[in-house]
């Protein structure tokens, strides 16, 4: 009776069997390591060669300033640079805002000392709160405030700027929303007006929905949830058929 010499125990404790087919596995897996290596390989050849897709608004606005004139591209420049001008001139006017917020002299002196002044206005949370704890007028606030190292305006526009509303920030500190506007573009932040955002994003909706994107992939592009998209893309297929 002959012996099944595949079942044998190597000294490694493994059949010659299982040996072969570990080594079999090896072989398996280098081979598909190089054909994973040469399929990339050759779909980077591929990818080099394929044209780049340029959406149709793109491709209209590189025709227009190819077909421009030599007039007309020194009417862009000047015009641009008069941009530039209003711009740097809007940005001086609004320093010129926030040093006038500093511009009066505070009526009273604080004795307090102006260490503890930041850690009151913390743990007040208000600017009207700390003025009234410190028995003086809210612009004699805003400038112990300063002398002591803390800018409420600036601290109030980076609220802002995390999401709170002028509204919110007036409930909070006492001054009105439009001087709360006044103080947040005086730190050369710009304040949009009412539903600007919403307009101007349905707009680049319409205009990607024209270039061929899809639904998710504005939603993912612009952070809006999918329902929002699509409502967004039914108003606009049915403004594009009225149009037709």
């Amino acid at each position: 009776m002959g012996l099944n010499t595949d079942a044998r125990p190597s000294r490694h404790g493994t059949t010659d069997e299982e040996s072969r087919m570990f080594h079999q596995a090896e072989e398996n897996l280098r081979q598909a390591k190089e054909a994973l290596r040469l399929a990339q390989e050759a779909y980077d050849r591929l990818a080099s060669r394929r044209p780049i897709r340029i959406p149709a608004r793109k491709r209209k606005q590189i025709h227009n300033r190819k077909s421009l004139t030599d007039e007309e591209r020194r009417a862009r420049c000047r015009e641009a640079e008069r941009l530039a001008t209003e711009r740097r001139l809007e940005l001086r006017e609004q320093a010129q805002k926030r040093a006038f917020i500093y511009s009066f002299g505070a009526d009273n002196s604080i004795v307090q000392p102006t260490d503890e002044l930041v850690s009151l206005f913390q743990e007040a949370g208000s600017l009207d709160e700390f003025a009234k704890r410190l028995a003086i007028t809210r612009r004699d606030a805003l400038h112990a405030l300063k002398a002591a190292g803390f800018d409420v305006v600036e601290d109030i526009a980076k609220a802002w700027e995390c999401g709170k509303s002028l509204r919110a920030l007036s409930q909070e500190h006492g001054p009105t929303p439009q001087t709360i506007s006044k103080w947040i573009k005086s730190t050369g932040r710009v304040i949009k007006p009412r539903n600007s955002n919403q307009k101007y994003d349905r707009a680049r909706m319409y205009e990607l929905f024209n270039d061929g994107w899809t639904t998710n992939k504005i939603a993912t592009t612009m952070k809006f949830s999918w329902a929002t998209v699509q409502r967004c893309k039914a108003n606009w297929w049915e403004a594009k058929n009225t149009q037709v």
